[in-house]
């Protein structure tokens, strides 16, 4: 079998079929390349590639995919006299002869035109898509042959990759930020399947952004996978696959939520917009109008009204993203356009993680650069978080020191772990924040009595006793500090922490119990793989298939009789073919009880399996031969494999 074979056949083909078969392997990887839908799940022979070609919805898909002036060509042949010349073409359209030459080479490239430049044929879904749209944009002496430019203005490209650096932090932020708050306060499913006004106010207040950054930060972890609903639907969680996300870098953690989102609902119109920003670069846009004007003319067909919409949305989200800055695509952004990986460009902008933070005598912490995870995780549990970007600043307070205490940090461990992290000297201020905040810590506790209430200091006790606010607790005293209550501690504690006092949970024994919120996981959702499949292999195994149709014996139709399964008539013949090292033709029965045609070059039959090399696979196969049902010569000359793997094995 050569690489390459004539584009055309030396007889005008009378089936698009048939024209696929004169085709060479280049050009059949160009169009399952161009056209994916056809080659998933893998075509058997050429037939199935021209009949899935053919279909509607594989013909809707494409179309969507032609700009103004391929359409506009295609609607000059289809409204044509079929066959109809290139020539005749050429005359008949608004566009220069050169133009549509090479555009008539595109749609035959597409499988939406086949046959020779004097006899060319439009497939028939495709003619009367471009009947039915006699009215269109792309129909008239309007149409141009490129799209119109948007206007250009000149921005630092330095000072657009400086600020994509920024967002970038930012936004992987406030995503973690999100998810570790509901993975220990989850928000309720609605009914329609979203999330509650409320929980969003609530979390945008958190996060410190609007409601409308809010939503769009929960639909992007949601299309990343990294969010989920529960088993029983209820409650709205962080993934299993959070975790490994959160331990990658910032930039590989930005590249799946950046891919998501390209890839999301939309794709089509979100990369299209992309598309034409890289083609400014490295200026900017000056009118947003324009982008909107050249998306329209790369895709006429999509909804208009639907279409420039989601133009305007995706330049919003772009820049929320970093993958726009000052109205012009940054580096990062340029890879998310061309579908590369843009870890690497952006590893190169981002400053490096540090394990360090600069403390300030105004009880703050100034970290001069993203913090390592960890680093972040634990300063997290004993500071408030004041601002974020590539030096985020965090508060100390007593809230944020006590919220430590109770998650079972000592006063000891609170000053180890500063001054292990710290490149300046603690302030004296802040030690006395943290020892003071130990002293009182854990003055008050309760238990299970119900509920009880303990007290280092008996005239604490003597101000809860007599607190109006605090009668529903049914407090009464048993000894000088301690006071038992009809409710639950849980309760009790909930209550005192409302009432502005500060009692932590006590175990049997008098221990403090540490309250950990418990982190909650929903299961993964999968991701869609858009990687595309091995085209090559797919060309060669279409290729072996209509070798084995060319193969099949004239009598194996559907109503002919077939051998004995597994009978010493076919496995003498297998024997034979191996020992003659000669191709032969199977008609093999699947384990979903279809039969399926190939040719094998046995290799050698024993315990009731065929090894052979399948020309379908590409590779040495193991068949079960009271699955093969029918065994015949084969015209190919056979093709070892030299490799020494062993053979895959078909079910039995």
């Amino acid at each position: 079998m050569t690489a390459e074979r004539a584009a055309e056949s030396t007889t005008t083909p009378r089936t698009l079929a048939e024209e696929l078969r004169g085709r060479s392997d280049a050009q059949l990887t160009r169009l399952l390349t161009a056209r994916p839908d056809i080659a998933s799940p893998p075509p058997a022979d050429m037939t199935q590639v021209g009949s899935r070609a053919a279909t509607g919805a594989s013909v809707s898909w494409a179309l969507d995919r032609l700009d103004t002036a391929h359409l506009a060509v295609l609607h000059t042949i289809g409204t044509m006299a079929p066959p109809s010349a290139l020539q005749q073409v050429r005359d008949s359209s608004p566009l220069a002869a050169d133009y549509v030459a090479a555009a008539v080479r595109n749609l035959r490239d597409l499988a939406l035109v086949w046959g020779p430049d004097d006899a060319l044929h439009v497939v028939r879904e495709a003619r009367e898509m471009a009947r039915a749209t006699a009215s269109a944009a792309w129909v008239g002496h309007g149409v141009r042959e490129t799209p119109p430019a948007p206007t250009a203005s000149d921005v630092d490209t330095g000072r657009v990759d400086q600020t994509c650096a920024g967002t970038v932090l930012e936004l992987v932020q406030r995503a973690e930020q999100l998810l570790e708050s509901w993975s220990t306060a989850p928000p309720t499913v609605l009914r329609s399947g979203g999330v509650g006004v409320r929980e969003i106010r609530t979390t945008a207040v958190l996060l410190g952004v609007d409601t409308a950054d809010t939503e769009f930060l929960i639909d992007l972890v949601g299309a990343a996978g990294l969010l989920g609903r529960t088993d029983d639907g209820a409650v709205w969680l962080p993934t299993a696959a959070y975790d490994r996300w959160r331990d990658g870098t910032i930039a590989e953690r930005w590249t799946r939520l950046a891919t998501a989102w390209a890839d999301s609902p939309g794709r089509v119109i979100r990369r299209q917009t992309l598309r034409v920003l890289d083609h400014l670069r490295p200026a900017a846009f000056a009118d947003e109008s324009d982008v909107v004007a050249a998306v329209a003319w790369q895709t006429p067909r999509l909804g208009a009204g639907e279409r420039d919409a989601l133009v305007s949305r995706t330049l919003t989200e772009a820049t929320s993203l970093g993958v726009v800055a000052l109205d012009a695509l940054t580096s990062a952004g340029a890879a998310i356009a061309t579908g590369t990986d843009p870890t690497s460009v952006l590893e190169g902008l981002l400053p490096r993680p540090v394990d360090h933070v600069l403390l300030q005598a105004d009880l703050t912490a100034i970290a001069p650069g993203p913090l390592e995870h960890s680093v972040a995780r634990q300063l997290g549990e004993i500071a408030a978080l004041e601002s974020r970007g590539g030096a985020a600043v965090y508060r100390f307070t007593a809230d944020s020191v006590r919220r430590g205490l109770d998650l079972g940090w000592p006063a000891d461990q609170v000053h180890d772990f500063l001054a292990q992290h710290s490149r300046t000297p603690i302030p004296q201020p802040l030690t006395y924040l943290v020892d003071d905040v130990a002293r009182r810590h854990g003055r008050l506790r309760v238990g299970d009595a119900g509920g009880y209430l303990r007290t280092d200091d008996p005239a604490e006790l003597d101000a809860l006793l007599v607190d109006a606010g605090l009668s529903g607790l049914l407090l009464h005293r048993v000894a000088p500090t301690v006071a038992l209550s009809e409710l639950p501690a849980d309760l009790v504690i909930a209550r005192l922490r409302a009432g502005g006092h500060n009692p932590v949970p006590e175990r049997t024994g008098g221990a403090l119990e540490v309250e950990r919120p418990r982190r909650r996981r929903a299961p993964s959702t999968p991701v869609v793989d858009r990687r595309r499949p091995d085209v090559d292999a797919i060309v060669a195994a279409v290729r072996a298939g209509d070798s084995a149709a060319r193969s099949r014996p004239t009598d194996a139709g559907d109503s002919a009789p077939m051998g004995r399964t597994g009978s010493m008539h076919t496995v003498a013949a297998l024997r034979d073919a191996a020992e003659a090292e000669s191709s032969v033709w199977l008609s093999y029965l699947d384990q979903a009880g279809s039969l399926t045609e190939r040719v094998v070059d046995p290799v050698r039959v024993d315990a009731g399996w065929l090894t052979a090399y399948d020309h379908r696979s590409g590779r040495k196969q193991s068949f079960a031969i009271h699955r093969v049902t029918r065994v015949a010569g084969a015209d190919e000359s056979p093709v070892r494999s030299t490799g020494s793997d062993e053979p895959a094995r078909l079910p039995r």
